[in-house]
């Protein structure tokens, strides 16, 4: 890639004069100022487990050539779309890519561990990059292209490692996540310290090509191993916006990758250009948005099944906020619930849908949906106990074993069945729900479905 050539042998120049800045902004966390629709939904750094990758580029020569050889290993790895089967010495495998971006890959039989090496080239024929691939020395913890299999010109640039992130950023590092669900709308900023040879090895994973991106060049385009499936909440009517839109550069000692998916080129290209550099009190700040989003814009308007759906409860506290939607069509009733905290990674905490709905649901005086007896995964969704009370209920009380108690706030009627649905983070397992009746009578009948 030509901006390679502007890293590798004039790196500190072209930084120092695009991006400027002094120590203190070097380590600066870079935040949205104006993120149009899109609110904060995650602020975390990243633990996910790092993917060897060995890089390769042309020094100072003319070219814009690379290599890349990583492993990658994720239970759900599936091939990259739109490959084809080829023979190598040793292996069945799968190329595909393209422009000048091209890619092998094959399964390591011997692993019990689901992994895969990956052979991916820029400005490479067909015949190099399969003779590179003929040349991997099949070490799972340094992955490597002997010498003789090279293609011309190409030396080892940076060996390291890299999380393998689909269609998320997931560089490692700091991630923050900025989504509009019920839009269908994302982008992933994910923020790691490194030099310019690990942004060589960050790129050759991406299916871009330079672009001038605040102040110095960077790459922007696709991810090239782009695998997996895309969850329901980012599928859009127009599938060119399901493909994302990656942009990679490095500003201040920072590799900074974005991934969005739901949003044009050019909307990508505007919320870049609003990243600010934020000291630790801007951060925290905007920790304080993530407990703040608007609920109605968590979930899209519709399910898998085109089935709509509408926020029924919602809460926070200091720490987190949750809400849950719900729809009711054609006797089925189908939920979904989301949890978001100011430090923790994001949370879907379940869902489903169960059919038929009874007309007895709306008559008992309280019904658990979310409990929280088992607490196995130690999730933050564990303490969240969420449920309805039956259309003859005035209030809702909880109550612990310490005499504390406090009074459930009832959701709007004229949701899924009719009920008025509630939700609290409970404070332990021992605890005890009461209805008021419009009678004034109080019953401590409970049902658990489904």
């Amino acid at each position: 890639m030509r901006f390679l050539r502007m890293l590798l042998a004039g790196a500190l120049v072209v930084l120092g004069a695009g991006c400027g800045g002094d120590a203190a902004s070097s380590t600066a966390l870079l935040l949205p100022e104006r993120p149009g629709d899109l609110h904060l939904e995650q602020l975390v750094t990243s633990d996910a487990g790092p993917d060897p990758v060995t890089a390769y580029a042309e020094g100072d020569a003319p070219g814009d050539r690379t290599l890349a050889v990583l492993v990658t290993e994720s239970e759900d790895w599936e091939q990259p779309y739109g490959g084809k089967p080829i023979k190598l010495d040793k292996h069945e495998a799968t190329m595909g890519g393209s422009g000048q971006h091209r890619w092998i890959t094959w399964p390591v039989k011997a692993s019990q561990d689901f992994e895969s090496f990956a052979v991916l080239g820029h400005g490479l024929s067909d015949a190099e990059l399969t003779r590179a691939a003929n040349g991997v020395a099949e070490d799972l913890r340094r992955p490597r292209i002997d010498a003789a299999h090279l293609p011309q010109g190409l030396d080892l640039v940076k060996t390291g490692s890299l999380p393998f992130g689909n269609w998320q950023a997931e560089l490692g590092g700091t991630e923050q996540v900025w989504t509009n669900r019920r839009a269908r709308a994302r982008i992933s900023v994910s923020q790691l310290p490194g030099d310019a040879g690990m942004e060589v090895l960050a790129g050759t994973t991406v299916r871009g090509e330079p672009r001038e991106i605040r102040g110095t060049i960077g790459l922007a385009g696709g991810d090239l191993l782009s695998s997996g499936t895309v969850m329901m909440d980012w599928v859009n009517q127009d599938r060119a916006l399901m493909v994302p839109e990656i942009r990679l550069w490095r500003e201040n000692g920072m590799i900074v990758k974005v991934s969005a998916v739901g949003l044009a080129d050019e909307v990508v290209d505007a919320f870049v250009r609003d990243l600010r550099p934020a000291g630790p009190e801007a951060v925290e700040r905007a920790r304080g948005q993530i407990l703040e989003y608007p609920p109605d814009l968590l979930f899209p308007p519709v399910d898998e099944e085109n089935r709509p759906s509408r926020v029924v409860t919602h809460g926070r506290n200091a720490e987190r906020a949750w809400a849950m939607s719900a729809g009711l069509q054609d006797g089925t009733f189908t939920s979904a619930l989301r949890v978001l905290s100011r430090r923790a990674e994001i949370v879907d905490g379940g869902g489903g849908s169960f059919s038929p709905w009874k007309p007895e649901y709306g008559r008992a005086p309280l019904t658990i949906m979310h409990d929280v007896m088992d607490r196995e995964l130690d999730l933050p969704s564990d303490d969240i106990l969420i449920g309805f009370a039956g259309t003859g209920v005035r209030k809702v009380r909880i109550s612990y074993a310490d005499g504390a108690s406090a009074e459930l706030p009832l959701g709007p009627a004229g949701g899924p069945g009719g009920v008025r649905w509630f939700s609290a983070e409970v404070k332990s397992r021992s605890f005890k729900l009461s209805a008021e009746m419009k009678d004034g009578k109080v019953s401590n009948t409970v049902r658990r479905i489904p």
